[in-house]
């Protein structure tokens, strides 16, 4: 072999090498390459890879190692979201949550359920039993972890306030499994239905007492009727009189009627309202001047007092006169004689202070703060001789509500009983129209 043929040989053995060479690095980085993109993209879609591994030189180890730093910082930073997220849904619910373990040892409880339960702090890491000393749930959360099926149960959880402050709730628990499908605790959600429960008994005395009212009168009425059919024959002045007590519970009828009707509007809030300025001196001299024509004072001396430089009232005009209205003749029928009515007006505060003093038999004060509920009635002192339909102070109150305003009784057994209302002032600017007769004075005392 000459030189030419062996320098030949020689270039042809080299580049025969270093193709070997790159084919050799071609794959051996091909595949490493491969590696690092497949577990970028596990990482890019939030799913953590396997393994972490990449074949290689030392540089693609350390590659390696990174990626796995950051996947186990991804990791983290994902509880801790699903931790946050957890809690913002949890602190913003509207039910109690407690989640427990296989063992009934709390893991999680919200905000909402310690203040359900009066707890002033976490019940996390003591038994349901230790944390919330209820049977009932404890019960619950048994047979649910028992018997692997979700439960819904109603519970009333006595206080030892009485039965005032007993608490209902619907208490619903689910089973959680592991991979495995074991039981390895349980969520249970509390659902407060308290107030449900106390809007039922409502009702239900509500429609009770309607129809005990209804039930008297319409009694009466069947009782005269039927002793017209079967006396034909009576008396002219017999007949005048059963037709005047007809008449009388015809009224107490249709007055009832009205009640309802016009409370059941005030609760639901329908009906149209007309906003008007007042001046309480010149309203108060009116409504002396309209109480006087209907005839409702004869017997009683009526004083109001009012300075004319008060402020003026936002109120819906014809609401805010039935109100005192009403007031005035409770305040008549209850009085002892010589009859006194006390109407005045003063500022209070941030706000103006009505009262309707009388100078009668007085409420008991285990009676006061019930004399504003729907057909309450004061055993003895006031009856259904009184006239009244049991609606009325139920009226006010929610009149007086809708202002924005508050009312309430204070009264001493045979001194006389002074009705308290108190109402926001009118914002400057505001107003659709100003009811101001004339008045003259600076200070305003009238006897009718």
């Amino acid at each position: 072999m000459d030189g030419s043929s062996l320098i030949a040989w020689l270039i042809a053995a080299e580049v025969l090498q270093l193709f070997l060479v790159w084919l050799y690095i071609r794959q051996r980085y091909g595949i490493s390459l491969r590696q690092l993109a497949r577990l970028t993209a596990q990482l890019a879609a939030g799913k953590p890879p396997a393994s972490y591994y990449i074949g290689g030189t030392r540089r693609m180890e350390e590659v390696s190692r990174n990626l796995e730093g950051v996947g186990a910082q991804l990791g983290r930073l994902q509880g801790e979201q699903t931790r946050e997220d957890m809690g913002l849904l949890l602190a913003n619910m509207v039910e109690g949550v407690l989640m427990v373990d296989s063992r009934h040892v709390v893991r999680l409880a919200n905000d909402e359920l310690l203040r359900l339960f009066g707890l002033r702090q976490n019940p996390v890491g003591r038994t349901v039993l230790e944390a919330l000393r209820e049977a009932q749930v404890e019960q619950v959360l048994r047979q649910t972890l028992e018997s692997g099926t979700a439960r819904r149960e109603e519970i009333a959880l006595q206080s030892s306030a009485g039965a005032e402050a007993t608490r209902h709730f619907e208490i619903s628990a689910v089973p959680i499994r592991d991979a495995a499908g074991a039981i390895d605790g349980a969520v249970v959600v509390f659902h407060d239905l308290t107030r449900i429960k106390q809007l039922e008994v409502v009702r239900r005395d509500f429609v009770a007492n309607v129809s005990h009212e209804l039930r008297t009168p319409l009694a009466i009425f069947r009782g005269y009727l039927e002793t017209l059919i079967d006396n034909p024959g009576l008396p002219r002045e017999d007949t005048v009189r059963v037709l005047e007590s007809m008449q009388r519970n015809s009224n107490r009828l249709n007055s009832l009627v009205e009640d309802l009707l016009t409370l059941t509007r005030l609760e639901s809030r329908r009906g149209q309202t007309q906003v008007e300025s007042i001046r309480v001196d010149a309203f108060f001299d009116q409504l002396a001047r309209d109480w006087r024509q209907r005839g409702g004072i004869e017997s009683a001396e009526l004083e109001w007092r009012a300075a004319k430089d008060l402020p003026s009232l936002e109120v819906d005009l014809l609401r805010f006169e039935q109100v005192l209205l009403n007031l005035l003749e409770n305040a008549v029928a209850y009085s002892n004689a010589p009859r006194r009515i006390a109407l005045s007006a003063e500022l209070v505060g941030a706000g103006m202070e009505i009262r309707v003093a009388d100078n009668g038999i007085g409420i008991p004060p285990g009676d006061l703060p019930h004399i504003f509920e729907r057909f309450y009635r004061v055993e003895k002192a006031r009856t259904r001789s009184s006239g009244g339909t049991g609606l009325g102070l139920a009226i006010c109150k929610h009149i007086i509500e809708a202002h924005g305003g508050t009312i309430h009784a204070e009264s001493e057994l045979g001194k006389g009983t002074t009705i308290v209302l108190h109402l926001p002032l009118q914002r400057a600017g505001e107003g659709d129209s100003q009811f101001i007769p004339p008045v003259d004075g600076q200070e305003k005392t009238r006897h009718d």
